[in-house]
């Protein structure tokens, strides 16, 4: 059975990304030490955002803390998006070619103005973000937010995701769910789903 609604990961999947890039990034342009970078994604702030609870004026106060220097919330959120390399071309041109057949949309644990980033023209419809709808994967209420978006569940939806919890979750709402490890995988998976 085709499904009604593909929904991809962003992080890790359409947008590849490199945490220590970032680390990289905010060490030069603060002056910070790394060490001090990597505690503070390690946390709470990014599960706070994740969920809508936190923002980039948050990420500045704690980046001004760590610098001893003003920052402004355009400049945090500059540094934020620094763990993007580009995007995954392939699975962004993958995602128009299906829309043909189904929804095409997005389920991610990142705040929304992650969407400046997508490739010229591209789009998912819908684009559900994690701090929009203050629940994150693997947890049953963001999974569930995701089903009352889309309008059904189940067997309806495809689900494509990098991170085992995530999909193992996706799994026992009945969705259809791969583990995304890279694209020649990704394409023999959907290719064995009659898909694209």
């Amino acid at each position: 059975m085709k499904p009604k609604a593909v929904l991809f990961d962003l992080g890790g999947v359409l947008l590849p990304f490199d945490r220590e890039r970032r680390v990289a990034a905010i060490v030069e342009q603060l002056g910070v030490d790394a060490d001090d970078v990597r505690e503070l994604f390690e946390g709470p702030l990014p599960h706070r955002m994740d969920l809508g609870d936190a923002d980039e004026v948050d990420f500045a106060a704690a980046f001004a803390d760590l610098s001893n220097r003003p920052i402004t919330p355009a400049t945090a959120r500059d540094l934020l998006m620094s763990v993007f390399v580009p995007p995954n071309e392939e699975l962004w041109r993958l995602a128009a070619d299906l829309r043909g057949t189904a929804l095409v949309g997005g389920f991610s644990d990142n705040p929304a103005f992650v969407a400046s980033i997508f490739p010229d023209g591209a789009f998912l419809e819908p684009m559900i973000f994690s701090a929009e709808i203050g629940a994150a994967k693997p947890t049953d209420a963001a999974f569930a937010a995701a089903e009352a978006r889309l309008g059904f569940g189940g067997e309806g939806v495809l689900f494509i995701d990098d991170t085992p919890a995530n999909v193992a979750a996706a799994r026992r709402r009945g969705w259809d769910a791969i583990l995304f490890t890279d694209n020649a995988a990704l394409f023999a998976e959907l290719g064995a789903r009659g898909l694209p």
